[in-house]
């Protein structure tokens, strides 16, 4: 029964001896690289000395340069913080809705927004809020609401803190009216005609 099967080898290709020295199918090691022809030297002229130094003081000035130029810091600034220190509060009151990217702008250039509501119709009012809210939490930033239509939203380098989370006292609703006059102020700050009408 062996033998069938031996025959069956032979005849398939299976049962001749394999050659691992003679595995190249027809490749000489001489085709692989084209023939060199000799080299014959060539006179030149040499360079001068002073050439030569000129171009090497060239070679090491271009390299201090490209040295100093990759040792730079590669930290940049974060955009819409002052160089003196100083961050901005922007008081916004809008009167209707399309004021609101505004307010997002604001708080990607990382400035406080304080936010009066007072001008705007109620619905539009919560609406307005939720959209502020939803770019504040979108940069990571917080909210806090300071009075009964004003609201607080700084960007997450800006850390708010209050004194206390009770319920409003009268004392606490008399300082929100006071703040909520401070802002409708430093709102109409910017027009004369307003004030001098006040």
């Amino acid at each position: 029964m062996s033998n069938v099967f031996n025959k069956l080898k032979d005849f398939v290709g299976f049962n001749e001896p394999v050659d691992l020295e003679d595995d190249d199918l027809g490749y000489d090691e001489d085709d692989a690289y084209p023939a060199e022809e000799p080299t014959v030297p060539v006179a030149t002229e040499r360079p001068n000395r002073r050439a030569v130094s000129q171009s090497s003081n060239r070679f090491a000035a271009s390299s201090r340069e490209t040295t100093s130029s990759t040792s730079k810091s590669n930290v940049i600034g974060m955009p819409g913080t002052n160089n003196n220190g100083l961050n901005e509060i922007v008081v916004i009151e809008p009167q209707s809705f399309e004021k609101m990217p505004e307010v997002i702008q604001a708080l990607r250039e990382r400035k406080t927004v304080l936010l009066n509501l007072n001008m705007m119709e109620p619905d539009e009012a919560q609406r307005a809020v939720d959209f502020v809210a939803g770019g504040t939490y979108a940069i990571d930033g917080n909210q806090e609401r300071v009075g009964e239509s004003i609201f607080l939203f700084t960007p997450n380098c800006v850390n708010v803190t209050s004194r206390s989370h009770s319920t409003p006292s009268a004392t606490q609703t008399a300082a929100s009216g006071q703040v909520q006059q401070m802002a409708t102020a430093t709102a109409n700050w910017h027009k004369p005609e307003d004030s001098i009408a006040q």
